[in-house]
């Protein structure tokens, strides 16, 4: 599994996305933003609790869905649709490898982080992931536990 590191700074992340995926595959994309959505994510008034990504096979297109951006107040409130689908922007041939995952029982794509780069532009770790059982997410909470307590005897 290759990790991105973001370079810029973080804006939001999706914590859960980890405890109830076994992640694979990272890929850093683009997103398609209108003004006021990247004014408010860079003010990190952003939310991916509960946003998911959609591959449409048709066209081999990706969307952000569900991902809360908060209405900027200087902005016309009234056009701003918080929760609007959002294109994300890859590279042709990483789509191929993100379909070809996915057509794989039991994938999908998750949000991870978004996060502002170096040169000011949003973007967002996206990951190929498969999703955990109960009896994981229960083991993977007794491990980090256990290194807690370890940690706080040692120290």
């Amino acid at each position: 599994m290759s990790k991105i590191t973001p370079t810029g700074k973080m804006v939001a992340e999706n914590r859960k996305a980890r405890y109830d995926y076994f992640l694979q595959e990272e890929y850093c994309a683009g997103l398609s933003l209108q003004g006021w959505e990247v004014k408010s994510a860079k003010a990190s008034k952003v939310s991916l609790a509960e946003s998911f990504v959609h591959l449409t096979l048709d066209r081999y297109e990706l969307w952000l869905k569900n991902a809360y951006f908060a209405p900027y107040k200087e902005g016309d409130v009234r056009e701003q649709n918080t929760k609007r689908n959002r294109k994300l922007l890859l590279h042709r041939s990483e789509l191929n490898k993100i379909a070809k995952a996915c057509q794989q029982k039991g994938s999908t794509v998750v949000p991870l982080r978004l996060f502002v780069d170096a040169n000011g532009r949003l973007k967002l770790v996206i990951a190929v992931a498969v999703g955990k059982h109960t009896y994981d997410k229960k083991e993977a909470i007794k491990q980090r536990d256990l290194a807690r307590e370890v940690k706080r005897i040692l120290s």
